[in-house]
């Protein structure tokens, strides 16, 4: 596998929803993608891969988003580390800004 990520999206109730995403997870790659999509299209992009597994690529600069091929599987909680070879941490938050994190540090850094 790939450098792997989390992604989420802030909910309005104050909960949240995300997928992981197993390749290509770097701050280089990932924030850029996620900056410039908006929150709705974030949104939609975690709903199609969650009911997939997860994204294998998250790319929707060059429209080369991957999916993975297997049962749905949402994650709901961006402060739990857990140990599951996540190497970072991202959530498009309601305000449109980015906040991101190595999952090993609770400092979140924001973009």
């Amino acid at each position: 596998m790939g450098t792997q990520s989390s992604l989420y999206i802030e909910k309005e109730d104050n909960t949240f929803i995300g997928v992981n995403c197993y390749y290509d997870g770097y701050p280089e790659h990932m924030v850029k993608q996620i900056v410039t999509s908006s929150y709705d299209e974030v949104h939609h992009w975690i709903l199609i891969a969650g009911t997939r597994g997860g994204f294998r690529l998250f790319a929707p600069l060059t429209e080369e988003t991957e999916f993975m091929n297997d049962a749905p599987h949402y994650i709901y909680n961006p402060d739990d580390n857990g140990d599951l070879g996540i190497d970072y941490i991202y959530v498009k938050q309601l305000d449109g800004s980015v906040k991101w994190r190595d999952w090993a540090t609770k400092e979140w850094k924001m973009t």
